[in-house]
């Protein structure tokens, strides 16, 4: 009998513990972001079937106005603790015209709920979560699983998704979720399209040629004023001539004779990356050179491109497909030259998701950055006081 075993059955017995362990330690299989996706439309359609199953009820809405915060007296702010007192945030005697403490941690604690951010003012995202009825919030869950639905099926193994109303860019890759940051979308007046289309090339100090809206309502109302763009490190062409701005008299000028290009660096619009895209209004990817418009809880601030919190990081990971690495980007990025750099083609879908499932497994509802859910519930009837 072996020393190291001095008993019997004791070998057969380490061998069977040496097989647990073995197995207890084996990685788990990650999870594919195709059943990521099933597991986010089975959660979602549960959370509207709940909803729906309760009774309509008739709501106090706030209705649209400014932004209310502590401090404030009003007819809006009476409206606002009523309807706290629905959504069981407040007790019924505690209804007031007056945005006091208690009322601003109510704001706080229903804002918590909706995953938005708990800073206590009813601005418009807060407002018309506020507003909405449990059966509106099931046709938003509802609309949200359907898309989900449609790109779990179409079975992309690879893909950027940029969702509008989260405002956000998530990258999957080979069926994993590999990224998600937040970014800026197109202001409502300036939606961003909802579009189906694909990265093809990444330029590192990207010059940025103001667009023709812009240029038209933005920067040539300026330069006829001020006798500037208002952009730095740009150059101003008239009739495909550099011009000194300011010695020009712009009041006859049209828009179409007119071209403003920003040049590479730390102050472009565009930030150090641009990835291009291949559809016709121009919208494509980018940095910025605005860091701070991140920590807005709305974001919806673009002329229609999407501006991405850290675009080295996603430029990173798609160069290193086509062998360039963190070193050749910084020598790159120190030429202060535009680069282009050709990268395999990454499907993009840009999609309205007004509800996602959290890493926590909670329902998050997000603002209807364009009124679209507004229109869906228009068709199918609304109740409210």
């Amino acid at each position: 009998m072996s020393a190291r075993y001095p008993f019997p059955g004791t070998r057969i017995l380490a061998m069977l513990l040496a097989v647990v362990c073995l197995a207890s330690a084996a990685p788990t299989r990650a999870e594919t972001f195709r059943e990521t996706l099933d597991g986010w439309i089975t959660k979602l359609e549960a959370r509207a079937a709940e909803l729906e199953a309760a009774p309509p009820v008739v709501i106090t809405r706030i209705g649209p106005g400014a932004t209310l915060k502590k401090g404030e007296t009003s007819e809006r702010v009476g409206r606002l603790t009523a309807r706290l007192v629905e959504l069981g945030h407040l007790a019924p005697d505690q209804r007031r015209t007056v945005f006091d403490d208690t009322v601003d941690s109510a704001v706080r604690a229903f804002q918590l709920t909706q995953g938005l951010k708990p800073d206590g003012r009813v601005g418009d995202g807060t407002r018309r979560a506020l507003d909405r009825t449990a059966q509106e919030t099931a046709l938003m869950i509802r609309q949200s699983a359907a898309s989900m639905r449609g790109a779990r099926d179409a079975a992309l193994e690879s893909v950027l998704f940029v969702n509008l109303p989260n405002q956000t860019v998530t990258l999957v890759r080979n069926d994993q979720l590999e990224l998600t940051m937040r970014a800026v979308v197109g202001r409502p007046s300036r939606e961003t399209p909802l579009l189906e289309d694909r990265i093809t090339h990444i330029i590192v100090n990207p010059t940025w040629t103001v667009p023709p809206t812009v240029l038209k309502q933005d920067k040539l109302p300026l330069l006829r004023t001020k006798g500037t763009p208002g952009i730095q490190n740009a150059t101003v062409y008239l009739d495909g001539e550099p011009v000194p701005p300011e010695a020009v008299d712009w009041t006859q000028v049209s828009p179409g004779r007119v071209r403003i290009v920003q040049q590479p660096g730390d102050q472009n619009a565009l930030g150090r990356f641009r990835f291009n895209l291949t559809n016709p209004h121009n919208i494509y990817l980018h940095g910025t050179n605005e860091p701070h418009l991140f920590d807005r809880e709305v974001r919806t601030i673009s002329s229609g491109c999407v501006r991405l919190k850290d675009a080295r990081h996603l430029a990173e990971l798609l160069l290193a497909d086509v062998g360039v690495t963190p070193q050749k980007i910084d020598a790159m990025l120190a030429t202060g030259e535009p680069q282009w750099v050709k990268v395999r083609s990454l499907p993009v879908r840009f999609v309205y998701w007004t509800a996602t499932v959290d890493a926590d497994g909670v329902v998050r509802l997000h603002h209807d950055v364009y009124d679209m859910m507004d229109e869906v519930a228009a068709a199918s009837g609304r109740s409210g006081a």
